[in-house]
């Protein structure tokens, strides 16, 4: 039999939604500690949040998601389909899609995220060298960096002008944040896509009021700050059960 749990945002929209859906699965187990399936409800912070917080079973459970929030790329169904996704989890066997994590090490952690990595700081320039393998690519001047996931690509990534990707694709793109061009400052300026074996690692000296922002997490950054990106040979599972595809979620999202 089934286990599933549910993680919902904290509006009374969502927390009444999530409450209908449990009354409609009272034949499944209900287990938030070891679920099969868990739903999000809300909108894709929420999604995001689900996968953070079952982050140490990823390889155990799948994610679908129900629509109450203010974007919903993530999510399969709107807030008033929900007996339709739970006659779909009671009666279907889902395809699963995998999303690929980007894995990013910071002072002697390992992180993961689902859209994104940034350093950012909005009071005055960071000064940010970057590499790719080892190799010193540019001396960044401006607000911050980007790194995302094809998953992420149509988060901030989009905001600031970086390709959107197909999230099937095992590649990840760095993006400038508000970066300084004229004639004694010079970055690459465009989006830069790596692949999934590629490396990129930032090194900076001088981090007042900086911060990297992993996901919805947000750390301050210290002096003589490293930090390392690349794709993880981790994935976040995401039930199937409606085949939307990828030209479906763009258009539903922003067309």
């Amino acid at each position: 039999m089934k286990r599933y749990a549910i993680v919902s945002k904290k509006d009374d929209v969502s927390r009444h939604l999530a409450a209908l859906i449990r009354d409609e699965l009272k034949e499944l187990i209900y287990d938030e500690e070891h679920p099969d399936i868990v739903i999000s409800v809300g909108g894709d912070g929420t999604m995001i949040y689900s996968i953070h917080r079952y982050e140490h079973v990823l390889n155990d459970v799948s994610f679908v998601g129900i629509h109450t929030g203010t974007l919903g790329f993530f999510t399969d169904y709107l807030k008033d389909e929900y007996k339709q996704l739970v006659k779909d989890i009671l009666t279907k066997e889902p395809e699963i899609f995998d999303r690929h994590l980007l894995r990013i090490s910071y002072n002697g952690e390992i992180f993961h995220a689902l859209n994104e990595m940034r350093i950012e700081n909005s009071y005055r320039s960071q000064v940010i060298d970057m590499y790719v393998n080892d190799e010193h690519m540019e001396t960044f001047r401006g607000n911050g960096l980007c790194v995302s996931t094809p998953s992420g690509s149509t988060a901030l990534n989009k905001s600031l002008g970086g390709a959107v990707i197909n999230p099937s694709l095992r590649l990840m793109q760095v993006t400038e944040i508000a970066g300084i061009h004229h004639n004694a400052y010079r970055s690459l300026g465009s989006p830069l896509i790596l692949g999934d074996e590629d490396v990129v690692r930032f090194e900076t000296d001088f981090n007042e009021n900086a911060v990297l922002g992993i996901d919805t997490d947000i750390f301050e950054l210290k002096d003589h700050d490293v930090i390392e990106a690349r794709l993880s040979k981790r994935v976040a599972h995401f039930c199937d059960y409606r085949h939307v595809s990828f030209v479906k979620r763009l258009r539903k999202s922003y067309l």
